[in-house]
């Protein structure tokens, strides 16, 4: 098993990260891609701006939210039977969680593409622009 908990949530949580003079909260972001690379790059991208943890293990992901209260969770997996139940199990304690789906579109899976999309807040095809997401992620921590 492996997870990836970035030292950012940490500190924020005992103060060390917060400016002086400011009593805002870092938004959180989770990550999940079987990818590792993919996870630190993204994460290197939004640690500036989010507050960002990433983990590699589709299972951990309900314990991330339940844990770590994610204001946004961006998951890259192709859709499955098994991912969509997750997404439910996500959305179980929060039904307004916002989530980012990432992966490759394969029309040989228009269905379950379909069925995807009606459990998140939005999709991008690989390859992907990075502003387009960023400012998704935005508008979506924003409402």
């Amino acid at each position: 098993m492996r997870i990836v908990v970035s030292m950012a949530h940490q500190a924020e949580t005992d103060g060390r990260l917060m400016p002086a003079g400011e009593g805002v909260r870092k938004k959180s972001i989770l990550i999940y891609s079987p990818d590792l690379n993919f996870c630190f790059s993204l994460s290197m991208l939004f640690q500036d701006r989010y507050t960002v943890s990433t983990t590699t293990n589709l299972s951990m992901l309900e314990t991330f939210v339940a844990n770590y209260a994610a204001d946004l969770v961006i998951i890259d997996a192709i859709p499955s039977t098994r991912i969509i139940e997750r997404l439910d199990a996500l959305r179980e304690p929060n039904h307004r969680l916002p989530i980012i789906m990432l992966y490759v579109y394969s029309a040989k899976e228009v269905q379950l593409d379909q069925t995807a999309r009606q459990h998140v807040d939005s999709v991008f095809y690989k390859p992907f622009e990075i502003n387009v997401v960023s400012k998704r992620i935005e508008e979506l921590l924003a409402s």
